[in-house]
């Protein structure tokens, strides 16, 4: 009897370590199942973090690109500024040296202009006493004759005429004109009504074409060409 009994007691301890056993095991099953649960939210919100993340930087990989598409045209902008602006430093070096050879050239017209008045004023001026200033001696009709000619062709010819210069400005012609080699020189071109020039030196009656327009664009007058001042307009 005694031993039914502690056969009995034995049995219950162990169903009740048993009991605790299994409610600790259900309680870890619960305990991980709710882990499990908020894993499963968590790698949700990751996950549509990650893929915000992704596009964040797929934008961010667009506009790499595109600002090193712009940073190339801009140093191609700024080499062909570079380009333009050596060529405008050339083409400014050039006008200077242009101007320069101009202003001498006409420094060298106006000396010979000068020493043509002096020489013409000197010979005018001339007065002998005498027609012969040696007496005895006698010239020859032919000498004399040609001596009264060479009078009369300085009498007859006409006076050399000042140039001026002017502040460059345009003209047009009002007529079918020709123009000039030099002042009452030979004709080189024929140029139609309306056509327009630039000058800046002058005469009385004379006009220097130092520029004219082909197609609308300024070009320099390489030849010394000069047209009657009654065959132009300034505009």
């Amino acid at each position: 009897m005694k031993f039914l009994l502690v056969v009995l007691i034995l049995g219950f301890s162990l169903n009740a370590d048993d009991m605790k056993r299994i409610e600790a095991i259900v309680g870890d099953i619960t305990k991980l199942r709710v882990e499990h649960d908020n894993c499963q939210v968590q790698s949700k919100t990751y996950q549509l973090e990650l893929k915000d993340e992704r596009e964040k930087n797929r934008i961010l990989h667009q506009e790499l690109n595109s600002f090193k598409g712009l940073y190339k045209r801009e140093m191609e902008y700024k080499t062909r500024i570079q380009n333009l602006e050596n060529k405008i430093k050339k083409q400014a070096l050039l006008l200077k040296s242009k101007e320069k050879s101009k202003n001498n050239s006409n420094q060298n017209k106006k000396i010979a202009t000068k020493t043509t008045e002096n020489t013409l004023e000197s010979i005018t001026s001339v007065k002998c006493e005498e027609s012969n200033p040696f007496p005895e001696l006698r010239m020859k009709k032919e000498f004399i004759q040609s001596d009264k000619k060479s009078v009369e062709t300085l009498k007859l010819q006409k006076p050399v005429e000042k140039i001026e210069k002017f502040k460059a400005s345009a003209f047009r012609l009002n007529k079918n004109a020709a123009v000039y080699n030099s002042i009452d020189g030979q004709i080189v071109e024929e140029w139609e009504k309306d056509r327009s020039f630039t000058s800046s030196v002058k005469t009385q009656n004379w006009i220097k074409i130092t520029g004219y327009f082909v197609d609308r664009v300024w070009m320099s007058s390489s030849k010394d060409i000069w047209i009657k001042s009654s065959d132009t307009i300034k505009r």
